[in-house]
Order: structure tokens, then sequence, then C-alpha cells
């Protein structure tokens, strides 16, 4: 596909999304992100393994009163394009990590220019004018889908130039060997993250029969997720339980 096509389009999704999970929507995530640009880019395993990296990486990341975090749904994005392009997964890993740092700002930057919005909001309702009212709140999501639009559609155009950029980096040995320690390392950061917003010392038992499952019996991530809901319900009732006695 045309790389300003794909372009176009994944900026429009990127956009779209933004503005989607303002609503509570749920539908901007880094796995469907990825999958998304995997499909637009011919390879759809290898959209929906970076997404699904991506997604492990910004576990323990959440906007907490409003704070700003790395985009690891744009970053996905971009990394499948860096990916493909140039053949290497931990190319394309270690691209989307650095990219969501950097949306960072435009993230930041789409948020201060929404108070503009705001203000006019507030002044067509001080004049009791409901429709002008509407009209600037809804206004108001326009930073937002532009500030993922144009980092996204300049992006993916100048992935070209990047690709050929990290195809001489990873030529080097030391580099190539960097890089694929850091995108192993990456995820591994992101359930550090989450676990330091766990209470482990209070829960660690269910810390212990998960790793024991995993290391030594061989039970499969799907497997693991059942036994913790299903460890997780019965916790609760029996707290349930406990209150009403």
């Amino acid at each position: 596909m045309n790389t300003y096509l794909v372009a176009l389009l994944l900026a429009i999704w990127s956009g779209t999304a933004m503005v989607l999970d303002l609503s509570g929507l749920g539908v901007r995530t880094a796995l469907i992100s990825g999958t998304i640009a995997g499909i637009l880019v011919g390879d759809v395993a290898l959209g929906f393994t970076i997404g699904a990296t991506c997604l492990l990486m910004s576990v323990g990341f959440y906007t907490y009163g409003g704070a700003t975090i790395p985009d690891y749904v744009t970053g996905a994005m971009f990394g499948t394009v860096v990916a493909k392009a140039t053949g290497s997964y931990d190319v394309g890993l270690a691209t989307a990590a650095t990219l969501s740092l950097l949306m960072t700002q435009f993230d930041i930057l789409g948020r201060a220019s929404t108070t503009v919005f705001q203000h006019l909001a507030d002044k067509a309702l001080a004049k009791n004018s409901i429709r002008k009212f509407e009209m600037w709140t809804l206004a108001g999501t326009l930073p937002w889908f532009f500030s993922r639009f144009i980092p996204t559609f300049i992006g993916v155009i100048l992935m070209d130039s990047l690709a050929d950029i990290a195809a001489v980096a990873t030529s080097i040995e030391g580099i190539s060997n960097g890089l694929s320690v850091v995108g192993r390392a990456l995820p591994a950061v992101g359930f550090a993250l989450l676990l330091s917003y766990m209470d482990i010392k209070k829960y660690w038992p269910f810390l212990v029969a998960g790793y024991v499952m995993y290391a030594f019996m061989d039970v499969g991530t799907i497997g693991l997720a059942l036994v913790g809901a299903a460890a997780g319900a019965l916790y609760i009732s029996n707290k349930r339980d406990e209150v009403q006695v």
C-alpha cells in the first residue's frame, strides 16, 4: 500500500480513536492499533505482536489526575511500520518505545489547547447561548484529534528515512545486540510498574501460586488468567460473607 495512504489512514484512526477514548469506549489500545497498522502494512501477525508487547509495556501506566504518560498506542503503530520496513522486530519495538515517550509532548500540547475552547464555552454559557456553548464544547475535541493525527501522519511519511537509518544502525553488532536486550526488557519493566501498584505484602500467596504454575507446571497465560479470576472471585465472595456475619 502507498506510504501516504497508510499514513493518512493511520492518522485518521489515531485521531478518531483518541476522541472516542474520551467517551469511555475503550477502543484506543496498543493491541488494536498495532493490529490495524499490521493490516495496513500487510503483516497482521507482526502488528499484533508489536501491539501486544506495547500493551505489556504500558501495564502500570495510567493518567492518574490527568498525568501525561508514554503513548504506547501511537508507538505501537510506529513500531509496526518500522518493523515491517526493516524486517526487524527488535528495531520496531525500540522505535515504538522511543516514540511513545516523544508523544508525551504532543499530549501536553493537546491538553493545553483545549482550554481555549473551554474559555469560549464558558463565555457562551455566561451569555446563556446554549447553542454556542455546545459548539465550543464539542470543538474542544479537535486538539485531542490533531494531537494524534498530525504526528502520526508526518511520522509515518518519514518512516522510510528512519527505516534506512535503523537498518544502518542494526548492521553494527553492538547496537543490534543492545536493541535486542532492550526489546526483551521493556515488557518486564511494565510488569514491574504494575507490581509496584499492588499490595504484594498482603497478596503475596497469589503471586507465588501464579509463578509456580507458570514456571513449574507449564500453565499457559489463558489458564493463569482463568485461575486468577476464579481465585479473585472466591476471595471477594469470602470477604462479603465476613462482612455479613
